[in-house]
Order: C-alpha cells, then sequence, then structure tokens
C-alpha cells in the first residue's frame, strides 16, 4: 500500500477541518459582536421627586447607559439664590432643566429682553407656538420654553421654565410633544412651589396646546 490518503478519507479530512473553521469563525464573530445594550430604567419621579418620571422617559432613549441626575438641593423649592437646574439623562442623552424669573425693577429691567428673546427663538425653523393657559412660547425638537406674568408685591416678573438638549441639537429620538409635556410640568412647579404664583386658573391641568411647526 502507499502513502497516498484514500478518496473517502480525504473527504472526511476536509469536512472536519471545514466544520473546525466554522466554529472558530462563529466563535470569533460571537465575541466581537456588539452585546445588546440595557434597557433604560426611569424612576417614578426625576429632579429630586418633583417631576413625572414618565415625563422625562418619553424624551430619553429607551436602552443604553442608565439613568441619572444631577440636581441643586434647591430645585423645586422656595430660594432667593442662583436658580438651580436639574440635568437627566440616559444612554447618550442629556438634558437640562431649568426654571427662571425676570424683573422689572427701579434699577434692573429683565423682562423685555426674556420676551424678545422666547419670541425671536420661536420664529426658528422647527419650532411650534406653546400655550398652556396664560403662559406662552415654543416647543422645537431640542428644547421648549413657556414664559408666565406673575407679578410679585406689586412689581412686574415673568417666570419662565424651559427643558433642552445640553448638546443643543436635536436627536434621533426627539419629540417636541414629549419637551412641550414636560417643560409644562416644570412651570406648574415652579409657579405653585417656588414663585408662589397662586394662579391655578392661569395654569389648567392637561397638557399644554401645540401648534404647527415652522418650516424647516
Amino acid at each position: 500500500m502507499t502513502g497516498t490518503v484514500a478518496p473517502k478519507r480525504k473527504r472526511n479530512l476536509w469536512v472536519a477541518v471545514s466544520v473546525t473553521l466554522v466554529s472558530s469563525v462563529g466563535v470569533v464573530v460571537w465575541q466581537l459582536w456588539p452585546a445588546s445594550a440595557p434597557a433604560v430604567s426611569v424612576p417614578d419621579q426625576v429632579c429630586g421627586n418633583t417631576l413625572p418620571g414618565n415625563l422625562a422617559a418619553d424624551l430619553l432613549p429607551k436602552s443604553g447607559s442608565k439613568y441619572w441626575e444631577d440636581i441643586g438641593e434647591e430645585f423645586g423649592v422656595p430660594y432667593t439664590g442662583p436658580t438651580p437646574d436639574c440635568t437627566i439623562a440616559a444612554g447618550d442623552r442629556e438634558l437640562s432643566v431649568t426654571y427662571f424669573q425676570y424683573l422689572d425693577l427701579k434699577r434692573v429691567k429683565t423682562i423685555d429682553k426674556a420676551v424678545e428673546r422666547v419670541e425671536r427663538e420661536a420664529e426658528e425653523p422647527g419650532s411650534a407656538p406653546l400655550r398652556l393657559g396664560e403662559a406662552r412660547g415654543y416647543a422645537s425638537k431640542r428644547a421648549a420654553v413657556l414664559l408666565l406674568n406673575c407679578p410679585t408685591k406689586g412689581n412686574p416678573r415673568i417666570i419662565e421654565a424651559s427643558v433642552h438638549d445640553v448638546d443643543r441639537s436635536a436627536s434621533a429620538g426627539s419629540n417636541t410633544k414629549a419637551f412641550a409635556e414636560l417643560t409644562a410640568e416644570t412651570l406648574r412647579l415652579a409657579a405653585r412651589d417656588v414663585y408662589k404664583c397662586g394662579g391655578s386658573p392661569a395654569l389648567p391641568s392637561g397638557s399644554p396646546s401645540l401648534g404647527r411647526p415652522r418650516a424647516e
């Protein structure tokens, strides 16, 4: 007998080698294939238990890095110092939730500038008119703002609530209505608990009214 391998043994040998190669490649591909991103879990209340978590969840990715927030301890309560803000984030999105007051005093007049700024932003492509009772503003794919007249001690005052993307860019999961909803709830918080506007008829319950966005 010669030292050559019989045809049948050759076929069996090639089959064994092929199976081994396919198995090895499969293992390598499985090891290199990215694992599925974990689902994001948003708490029932966010920003120090002051705002509904379901409204925040509508703006955050459904999967990716876990939820976190960074909040000043004075958020949501009466405070005379610099206005604290709340940052909420999950996955690849980070949002800033803020409120502020503008006063017209003898030496400081800031109301007109605030109104002009918001009106200018509302004219930008993609912005839609936003209303909540007597409050006016706008919403877009990356932000929403509402202004409300809230006089204090005989002095004119306007309060502002806003929610916006920290990087100021539209996300694939942008939702204009969700921005409007969370901003409306932030304004209710500011008017009721922070600045004590006492105007419940001015801010009705329910969703804000959202108009048609400007052409982009």
